[in-house]
This record gives structure tokens, sequence and C-alpha cells, in this order.
């Protein structure tokens, strides 16, 4: 009998972990490309990461890039990655609190950018990895954001760690490729509570999100849950965050299709 207990435990597993493939969306131009963590920037010392300028050098010198939005108190999105302005802008407030006019200066003494200003800027001429944060609500900040990618032309996908994020995004937009992020990295409870830790490291977050690909940190990919990911289902699979050539080699060899990279110049 305990054989029998085993085999069902571990096919609910799967079930929890499985990725959504009916009706998958088109990727094709999404593949092939190099994506800029947060821009083209250089660790904030001249190109300030999420700023318009690391947008801007990350689609001259012909990368896609990944970015991260969520709201302010007046409903405005903006690309910021921290909940907190306080490590890039030296404000200890939380962008949730803040209306979008009262925003301080990035350190280049640019602003902080609107969502739309930065499609607005790319124009469809490289691929854009939206992250969703979860800051002021992560349900909220989706459909903040399909509110502004429906009219967006250019090629792009969502993702998030919260799965009530991309929940939204599989009940309110299913034709829009939608990633699952998580990590196998150690766990700091300054950002998140053991029981999220647990359920992103597994990724039985997979049954509230359903994701057509797996956003996972390299190189501690090396669990159970990545190996039957990989071995059993077969997805698409991006990988955060690249930072040299070795990682980046390794990672195409184990089947990444997304490499989000950044502080190296890597080979096309």
């Amino acid at each position: 009998m305990m054989w029998i207990v085993i085999l069902v435990l571990i096919i609910i597993y799967l079930w929890m972990i499985a990725p959504c493939k009916k009706d998958r969306p088109d990727d094709s131009m999404l593949r092939g490309w190099l994506y800029a963590h947060r821009g083209l920037h250089d660790g904030n010392h001249q190109v300030i990461e999420n700023s318009m300028q690391a947008f801007r050098l990350a689609v001259e010198n012909g990368y896609g890039m990944e970015l991260d939005v969520q709201l302010t108190r007046d409903g405005q999105m903006v690309v910021h990655h921290d909940g907190s302005l306080k490590r890039v802008c030296g404000v200890d407030k939380l962008v949730q609190d803040v209306d979008y006019a009262g925003l301080p200066l990035l350190p280049d003494g640019s602003r902080i950018p609107l969502f739309t200003e930065v499609l607005e800027m790319v124009d469809g001429r490289a691929p854009i990895i939206v992250e969703v944060k979860h800051n002021g609500g992560p349900a909220k900040n989706a459909a903040a954001a399909w509110q502004i990618l429906k009219e967006y032309r250019g090629p792009y996908c969502v993702e998030a760690f919260n799965p009530a994020a991309m929940k939204y995004f599989r009940e309110n937009a299913p034709h829009i490729l939608r990633g699952q992020l998580a990590s196998g990295g150690k766990w700091k409870k300054e950002e998140l509570n053991l029981a999220s830790y647990i359920a992103l490291r597994s990724l039985i977050v997979n049954m509230i999100s359903r994701p057509h690909f797996v956003a996972y940190s390299v190189p501690t990919d090396h669990t159970v849950s990545m190996w039957l990911m990989k071995n059993v289902f077969r997805p698409l699979l991006a990988c955060w965050t690249v930072r040299s050539q070795q990682v980046l080699d390794d990672a195409y060899k184990a089947g990444y299709q997304y490499p989000i990279f950044e502080l190296f110049e890597p080979k096309k």
C-alpha cells in the first residue's frame, strides 16, 4: 500500500508544478535574444537600472530587456524594481505611498520612467520581459499592466514571483505568454516568509499561475523541482540573472531560451 500512496503523492506533486502547454502563444519573436536585466545599466554608477537611458542603450546595442512595473499612489504605472525608493533614490518611502509627481529623481537626474514612456521609446524594436511586482497588490498591478500592454504592438511577455499576478493574465489574457519566476537559492527571511520561499523553490505556485514558461535563478537551479520540470514537462525556460559568459553558455546547454543578463558584455 505504501508504494500506492507514494505514487499518488508524486502524481499530485507533478500536477501542482505542471506548466501550461495547451494553446501556448507563439514565442518566436522572443527567441534568439539576450535580455538586459533592468535595461543595459552598469551597476548604477553611470547608467541607472530601470532608467530610460538603460532601456535606450539596450535597444541601441541589439538587446531585449527585462523591466519591473508597479503602481504609484495615484495609479501611475512606473518602471521600478524595489517597493522602496531608498536603495536607488535615497528616499525611505514606498512607491505605492507616493504620487507620481512626488517621486524623487534617479541619481542621474532623470525621472523614474512611466511604463508607457518606455514602451513608446522601444516601439517594438526589441522584445520586453515585463515583471509585474507585488507591491500594492499583484492582481491590481497585473490589471493595470494589461490595460497598457493591450495597446502595445511590439513583442513582449509577462512574468512575476507572486502567482496571483500571472493568475490574472491566465484568466483575463490567456493569449499573452506568461511566466512564473522562482529561485533555488538560499532563503532570505528579510525578503520572503518561509512558506513563500518553499512554494517558489518547489514550483508548487505553478498550480495558481499555470505559466507558459518558468524563469528560474541560475546557477542555483539544481533542485528536484527543476529536474522534473526540465525532464518531464520540457517547458520554455528563462534564466536570471546571468553575470558571466560561462553561466550563459551553461544556461544555453541546459535548455534555457530567454537568458537575462547584467554587468558583462555577452557574446551574441
